[in-house]
């Protein structure tokens, strides 16, 4: 597509991506806690007592990543726009690769 007037196909990709690895980083660490593993994080060693605030939480920091790359889109920023979401997906990949390998140890 037009890059001058809409958005690749890409951004919208890579925002779905980010909801998947947020919403399977909730799922695998609260499923980790039911069985027995523990929050590496510090940061997030209170939050991960209440499921709801903890899944609130990862919806809010996904929301707020995506609308700072729209910001940067309509900005004209469009390098930063994905680079910053790829980064992001990036280290939630990370993320989640740890917690499938706690998950699969904790079986």
């Amino acid at each position: 597509s037009d890059w001058k007037y809409g958005r690749p196909s890409m951004l919208p990709a890579l925002y779905a991506t980010s909801a998947a690895l947020q919403g399977y980083d909730a799922y695998s660490t609260l499923t980790a806690l039911k069985n027995g593993g523990r929050e590496a994080n510090p940061l997030m060693k209170g939050i991960v007592k209440s499921p709801a605030a903890f899944v609130a939480m990862k919806a809010g920091v996904t929301m707020a990543s995506i609308m700072a790359s729209e910001q940067l889109w309509k900005n004209n920023h469009r390098f930063g726009a994905i680079g910053l979401m790829v980064a992001s997906n990036l280290m939630m990949g990370v993320v989640a690769k740890h917690n499938a390998q706690v998950l699969s140890n904790l079986k």
